[in-house]
């Protein structure tokens, strides 16, 4: 079963600001999550909210600098990625 894959407004703004092999790298691990929503190395994040999403929990997963923010809904076989930053801004 494979997950489908839903940008929020901010992250598809997020992944464009990256460099060019930024991109390609992210977007691989983001295309990943549809067919495994749970990799090695996710975390689940607490006390983290995104503006205007109101999924939870989200999770997030590390890609060389970046990490992706995203939310699972099992229910309706769907993820939200809500947010793409470079690792020393993502938490802000």
């Amino acid at each position: 079963m494979k997950y489908q894959i839903i940008f929020t407004a901010s992250a598809e703004r997020e992944i464009r600001k990256l460099p060019a092999d930024g991109q390609d790298e992210v977007f691989e691990k983001v295309q990943n999550l549809g067919d495994n929503p749970r990799p090695h190395g996710y975390k689940r994040l607490t006390n983290f909210k995104v503006p205007n999403l109101k999924f939870k929990p989200l999770y997030r997963i590390r890609v060389g600098d970046y990490r992706i923010v995203y939310a699972i809904q099992d229910n309706i076989i769907t993820i939200t990625v809500a947010k793409i930053a470079h690792r020393k801004e993502v938490y802000e």
